[in-house]
This record gives structure tokens, C-alpha cells and sequence, in this order.
């Protein structure tokens, strides 16, 4: 079995095999699950994010979708799309609901440090960071919908690239990243 404490497996899943997460929210049990990538599976991972150090990264700078990172649970059910999450959770293990699609990189800031010369100014150098930043792929709405329904920890899809990095910043406490491709090897419920 894998380290993923959300992972209850593979099912079949409509016309496809899927591996099946369960998430608790703060009422009820919703289901998420991923499609079989197939030659592509070793390419992607799966990270459980903690929901609390996952919306920090998210509300760094440069981060996507500021504009609802920013925002809150009060705030979230305002989102002209809150509303499709609702219904397609409430399907269950049906219709499991797709796992969101991010990134984790580094971004690189330059500032540049200017000196006073008589009357002007002369670049003495460029300071060079880095820091890091969340990026959706897809779904912002059903993970503000989990966060805003007390989400402590979910599931997310990210390139296997950025894995090590998301879980060491947002992932949950003894979690370890898990490639896609490694949850379809498991026995098939």
C-alpha cells in the first residue's frame, strides 16, 4: 500500500479505472479520484496537502489566482462557480469529483540595489532569491469548496518535478509524494 492516507484505492469508475481518494470535510466523506495516466504515470505525483500551510503557499506572491487565494471560507460561496462543486460532491463514490492540478516552483526575484553618486544614482549590484509559488492548472473552485467546508488535508495532482517541494512546504506531516503511476500498480478493488 502507498503512504497516501486518503487513497482507498483502485475502481472502476464509469468507463475508466480510477484511483479513488476519500476527503473529509467538517460534515460528510467526499470522493476525488485520477484517471490512469498511463506512459505518463511516473510524470505526475500525488501530494496530501495540510489545508492550512497549503492556503499559506498559495497566498504568496506571484502565486495564480490571487484574487481568491486572498479571500476566505465567508467569502469563497460568493465564487460564481461555488455552486458546481456542491453538486458534483454530492454525487459520492459515483462519481468521484477530479483531484485539482498545481505546481510548486521557485521563483526567482531580482532587486536591484542602487548607491547615491553626487546626483545621481549607480546600480552597485542585483540581489537574487528565490521563492516559492503555487499554480493552479485546474481546480481552484473544488479546492475552495473543500477549504471552505474544513478541509483539514486533501489530496492534489502536481508533476512529479515539484512533488519533493510541495510536500516539504504544504504537505501533511509524515506524508511522502506518490507517483501516479505507482497508486495503479495496487490491487484493483
Amino acid at each position: 500500500m502507498t503512504a497516501l492516507r486518503t487513497f482507498a484505492g483502485v475502481h472502476a469508475i464509469h468507463h475508466y479505472q480510477g484511483a479513488l481518494f476519500t476527503v473529509h470535510t467538517d460534515s460528510d466523506m467526499v470522493y476525488m479520484s485520477e484517471e490512469d495516466p498511463g506512459s505518463d504515470g511516473e510524470a505526475w505525483a500525488v501530494v496530501e496537502v495540510d489545508a492550512e500551510r497549503f492556503l499559506q503557499l498559495w497566498r504568496q506572491p506571484g502565486s495564480s489566482h490571487p484574487e481568491v487565494a486572498h479571500q476566505s471560507p465567508e467569502t469563497w460561496p460568493l465564487d460564481r462557480k461555488f455552486h458546481w462543486p456542491d453538486k458534483h460532491f454530492t454525487e459520492g463514490r459515483v462519481n468521484p469529483v477530479p483531484l485539482a492540478t498545481v505546481s510548486c516552483e521557485l521563483r526567482r526575484l531580482e532587486t536591484p540595489v542602487w548607491r547615491r553618486r553626487l546626483l545621481w544614482q549607480v546600480l552597485e549590484r542585483v540581489d537574487v532569491t528565490e521563492h516559492p509559488v503555487l499554480s493552479f492548472t485546474d481546480g481552484v473552485t473544488r479546492t475552495i469548496w473543500l477549504l471552505t467546508h474544513g478541509v483539514q488535508a486533501m489530496p492534489v495532482k502536481c508533476p512529479m518535478a515539484d512533488a519533493v517541494r510541495l510536500q516539504a512546504l504544504a504537505g501533511v506531516d509524515g506524508g511522502q509524494p506518490v507517483a501516479v503511476g505507482i497508486l495503479f500498480k495496487q490491487k484493483m478493488d
